[in-house]
């Protein structure tokens, strides 16, 4: 997911207490240090989508696969900055510890072209309803601890695994990639860099409630069911 700026209403969307706003600029976004909600594949799982992602680049892009200790997928975009904004950290840190959400099921199937640039992604050719429900649940605490996060348009669940790579084919699909992520992490990524600094990191509760169903998820009955009709006059006399 990048961390894109569409509009003015976006950029007044981070003006929040403890955001120092005098140190964001109107610059492509793209190109600046962002601040992060992830979820990370475990260590060994991370290496063997690692070392799958460097053999289908050999011979078919210059560009190297994203190391293993990066990958990852990004829940939130919290905001560009030049520098850690260590007062907003904090509050994060404070709003993000008290979160009470379930580890969520991670499968990813197969894999896409994504973005103008055309980086190599992991995706899931369905839908991943935990893992939005998680979203959806780390933006209403974000809103009521009066927080700022860019609202993206669309979210779609992904791991880039070679960023700016061209028009290459596809990674034929093999066995899924799949994991059961325990917790998600905030971290600083520097631009540039290829660098994450990890700021905090948030377990998921198995004890927690479960998982509010999406509106895309909830379906009507095909014949809605409303109260029985009358019997006109003439049948009650039979």
């Amino acid at each position: 997911m990048e961390c894109e700026l569409a509009d003015e209403r976006a950029l007044k969307q981070l003006c929040f207490d403890g955001l120092e706003p005098q140190k964001i600029r109107r610059i492509n976004p793209r190109f600046r240090n962002k601040l992060l909600l992830l979820l990370k594949p475990p260590r060994q799982l991370a290496e063997r989508i690692f070392a799958d992602a460097s053999h289908h680049a050999m011979g078919r892009t210059t560009r190297e696969a994203y190391p293993a200790e990066l990958l990852h997928i990004t829940l939130l975009c919290l905001g560009c900055f030049e520098t850690i904004p260590h007062g907003l950290t904090s509050r994060l840190k404070a709003a993000m510890g008290a979160v009470n959400a379930r580890p969520v099921p991670v499968t990813l199937d197969g894999s896409a072209l994504f973005g103008n640039r055309n980086s190599l992604v992991l995706r899931n050719g369905g839908d991943l309803p935990e893992i939005n429900a998680l979203v959806k649940l780390l933006q209403r605490a974000l809103r009521q601890a009066n927080l700022p996060y860019i609202a993206a348009p669309s979210f779609t669940p992904h791991i880039t695994m070679i960023y700016g790579c061209g028009k290459i084919e596809p990674m034929p699909a093999g066995k899924p990639y799949s994991w059961l992520a325990g917790n998600f992490e905030l971290v600083f990524s520097h631009n540039g860099e290829t660098r994450h600094e990890s700021l905090g990191r948030f377990a998921l509760s198995a004890k927690a409630d479960r998982y509010e169903p999406l509106e895309s998820q909830l379906h009507l009955p095909d014949k809605l069911i409303g109260p029985r009709k009358r019997p006109n006059r003439k049948q009650a006399e039979r």
